[in-house]
């Protein structure tokens, strides 16, 4: 499923806020330069809906490094529920990326 940026939120309300440290951080730049090379987002954003929007529970530093790279629309996978195992179910797919080939 893909969706646009204004229906998406992070479930970190400061860091929705302010951004800018995890931006520094190694990890960060690593996923930011992988989406460039790839010119794609591999894996979806792990969501919860709330509402008419949803709620981001994994892919910040994806979500965040699509923004600052101008992406609009984000790959998502929504689960129903917020327990470990319905975690453990949407992350199945979840295609392991070498950060450390950038």
């Amino acid at each position: 499923m893909i969706i646009k940026r204004e229906k998406l939120f992070l479930r970190n309300k400061n860091l929705e806020k302010n951004p800018a440290n995890q931006r520094q951080s190694p990890f960060y730049q690593k996923v930011k330069h992988k989406i460039k090379q790839m010119n794609k987002i591999i894996n979806p954003l792990i969501t919860v809906k709330e509402g008419d929007k949803y709620k981001i529970l994994a892919g910040n530093n994806r979500f965040l490094a699509g923004l600052e790279l101008g992406y609009t629309e984000f790959p998502i996978k929504v689960i129903q529920g917020e327990t470990a195992q319905d975690i453990r179910k949407a992350m199945e797919d979840y295609i392991p990326i070498d950060l450390d080939e950038v």
